[in-house]
């Protein structure tokens, strides 16, 4: 019976945290908003992002977030460079010292939720692989018209922009 409730609130627990990482904020995964993401994602600066760059991208993003070079995101590694920017982009914001409050331990959670979606193998660790992937999900996704490169030429439903 205890085992039973074990394995009830394991899934309950992991429906949560993939409903929570849906509504969240990535920390450095590609945006849900097709402009958004050209303008992160365009290296090069001609108004589209190609696989190629976009995979150039993510690798540097990774290579930024391993402090210690060990070809794996450890918790701290993630959560921490997450943290950092965080930090910045509210030290930077008007809002009320309340509402960046808020608005730190809100994404904080989101973040220490996201290690653990990401961390698909549950080995402590987010891979090259795994953060690839998180990443491609959503070039793929903006990539409507699938000729390989998301630029304006991509239609976007109304609600994603």
């Amino acid at each position: 019976m205890l085992q039973r409730k074990n394995s009830t609130m394991k899934i309950k627990i992991a429906l949560l945290a993939a409903a929570t990482l849906c509504i969240a904020a990535p920390a450095f995964a590609a945006s849900h908003a097709r402009d958004t993401f050209i303008k992160e994602q365009d290296g090069n600066g001609d108004g589209s992002v190609s696989k190629e760059e976009f995979k150039a991208g993510r690798e540097k993003q990774f290579a930024g977030i391993d402090a210690n070079h060990d070809g794996k995101l450890s918790h701290d590694e993630y959560v921490g460079e997450f943290t950092a920017r965080l930090t910045k982009r509210l030290a930077a914001s008007t809002d009320t010292a309340e509402k960046k409050e808020e608005e730190r331990v809100r994404q904080t959670r989101q973040a220490e939720v996201r290690f653990g979606v990401l961390d698909t193998d549950k080995s402590g660790g987010i891979t090259p692989a795994e953060f690839e992937y998180s990443g491609w999900r959503m070039f793929v996704t903006h990539d409507t018209n699938k000729d390989g490169v998301v630029s304006a030429a991509d239609p976007v439903a109304e609600e994603t922009n």
